[in-house]
């Protein structure tokens, strides 16, 4: 029998927000209530990833 060739795109796996707070909660990692109305301002703009880490670099960086 032949094997089923898998694309790279099947063999990974997206978490959502949601998930991936379950996830960091067990680490004992929480967003802020800031953080998480940010993030779904995000959605609400549908901002893309690259301008979500933009907000988050301008934020947050390190200002000289």
């Amino acid at each position: 029998m032949a094997k089923k060739q898998t694309s790279q795109r099947d063999q990974t796996m997206t978490l959502g927000l949601a998930r991936f707070g379950f996830i960091s909660a067990v680490e004992g990692i929480y967003l802020s209530d800031d953080a998480r109305s940010e993030f779904r301002a995000d959605d609400r703009r549908r901002a893309t990833p690259a301008q979500r880490r933009q907000r988050i670099i301008e934020k947050y960086a390190a200002k000289a």
